[in-house]
């Protein structure tokens, strides 16, 4: 396997001047950006919330510069601020200044194609791959070196066929999402052993929208936020639901161009006080809503400034650093949450 870095446990010497102890100097990549990245930010006129909207920091970087990506994966690690890229059958790691400080991804026991990635609280990371037509999840140590292949067990019938392209773990589950085939998502302990399955089509009535079968209705986000309700974007129908552990269903969204509207919804996220926030593809922007859907404001905008979008798609958040990937090799770009 190939260490494209080994500085990634010397990063948690570094403090928050962007200085490391051992004497070498990390760089804070797009600080010059700071005072115009406010341009970004659009608020509703009548929003009250905890969180106000958001400005943009910096991209995702390694020591020569931001890195090009384009629609790159994204996963994150809270309990050790660090965010991960899936690009290209690589993972790279970051830390919470955007500096990348690790890599992995070319063992030769990683035979598929790198699909998702997922990391518990001990550090163990969980792959998920696809090769030709099975899946397969490997647990991984921290440096991402192959420790064994999770076996899957207890699924009853009505979910033995998923077939997930999404992976998330939250508070000892990992969450494996069919979004694609037949919408379901299946809930198991960190060994595979099935413990909840939820289905999707049936469970929002994707069958009774718009008079046409929920198999043809795209699933595009996905996340689970700290009390384990998953959120999902349904583009086609210009929706976004929340579903609680024990089966509560909720949406909002409504099709328009106007602020807080949707047009071609992807990635949804949330913070860790609940608001949520949605990535749409076509406006180029990142709205952001209160726990009761009300519309707050959104930031990003098509155009070539840093702080700017183009077809923005994946978005994860880690305390108040918000990581949007977007298209035409404009990277991962860093933006923090604003508080009232």
């Amino acid at each position: 396997m190939k260490i494209r870095s080994e500085i990634r446990h010397m990063d948690k010497m570094q403090n928050k001047t962007g200085q490391n102890t051992a004497g070498k100097p990390i760089a804070l990549p797009g600080l010059v950006f700071l005072c115009a990245s406010f341009l970004v930010l659009m608020l509703a006129p009548h929003a009250s919330a905890d969180v106000k909207g958001a400005y943009y920091m910096y991209n995702l970087s390694n020591m020569t510069g931001a890195i090009p990506y384009s629609w790159a994966g994204l996963s994150v690690d809270k309990n050790r601020n660090e965010v991960y890229v899936i690009y290209k059958n690589d993972i790279e790691i970051f830390n919470d200044n955007g500096m990348k400080i690790y890599s992995f991804g070319d063992d030769e026991q990683l035979t598929g194609v790198i699909y998702d990635i997922a990391v518990d609280r001990d550090g163990s990371i969980f792959l998920l791959q696809v090769e030709g037509d099975a899946y397969s999840v490997m647990r991984c140590n921290y440096r991402g070196e192959p420790v064994s292949q999770i076996k899957f067990k207890n699924f009853p019938p009505e979910f033995s066929k998923i077939f997930p392209n999404r992976i998330i773990y939250r508070d000892g589950n990992l969450y494996l999402a069919d979004l694609m085939g037949t919408k379901k998502v299946a809930v198991t302990d960190t060994n595979g052993i099935f413990r909840d399955g939820y289905d999707i089509n049936a469970l929002f009535g994707l069958d009774e929208i718009d008079g046409k079968p929920g198999r043809d209705k795209e699933i595009a986000g996905f996340s689970v936020d700290q009390d384990g309700n998953m959120l999902f974007t349904v583009p086609t129908i210009f929706r976004a639901f929340t579903l609680s552990p024990d089966g509560k269903v909720r949406s909002f969204g409504e099709a328009g161009n106007i602020p807080g509207k949707f047009s071609v919804v992807a990635g949804i996220a949330s913070d860790d006080m609940g608001n949520l926030y949605v990535v749409d593809t076509l406006k180029s922007v990142v709205m952001v809503f209160d726990n009761n859907f009300n519309f707050i404001s959104e930031f990003g905008y098509r155009g070539d400034q840093p702080g700017n979008l183009i077809a923005p798609r994946s978005i994860v958040v880690n305390n108040t650093n918000i990581y949007v990937s977007q298209s035409r090799k404009r990277g991962v770009s860093v933006y923090r949450i604003v508080q009232n």
